[in-house]
């Protein structure tokens, strides 16, 4: 029997529906005037290619359980904007980095492990 023919009611007859948070609706007016601000406030000046950047990241936070993977998302990112250059592209775009200048610029909550603080050794 091979999983993908079984559905999850047939694997775990007994298993209760889990509740969970409703997802965040981000794409809003507020959000993006916040956003303008905060690039206005760091001398950004937002084109279309960053807002269609900053829409993608946007767009994963209103769809995904669990956010804090900060590696799964710029790889994501790396993959959805290939064609223009993928990472060389939004370093272009983003000198600081895609992921904390976004993240910055929306008020978004931290990524896990988006910095490493024990880069180095401890003796």
């Amino acid at each position: 029997m091979m999983f993908s023919d079984v559905s999850l009611d047939e694997m775990f007859p007994r298993a209760h529906a889990v509740l969970r948070a409703p997802l965040p609706v981000l794409k809003t007016h507020k959000i993006y005037a916040l956003i303008d601000q905060n690039a206005a406030e760091r001398g950004i000046t937002l084109t279309a290619a960053h807002r269609d950047v900053i829409d993608f990241i946007l767009d994963f936070y209103e769809h995904c359980d669990d956010c804090q993977n900060a590696r799964m998302l710029a790889d994501m990112l790396q993959d959805e904007f290939m064609p223009q250059g993928g990472r060389k592209y939004l370093y272009q775009l983003f000198p600081d980095g895609p992921l904390s200048t976004i993240h910055d610029l929306a008020d978004l909550p931290k990524l896990g492990n988006e910095s490493d603080k024990s880069f180095g050794t401890n003796w």
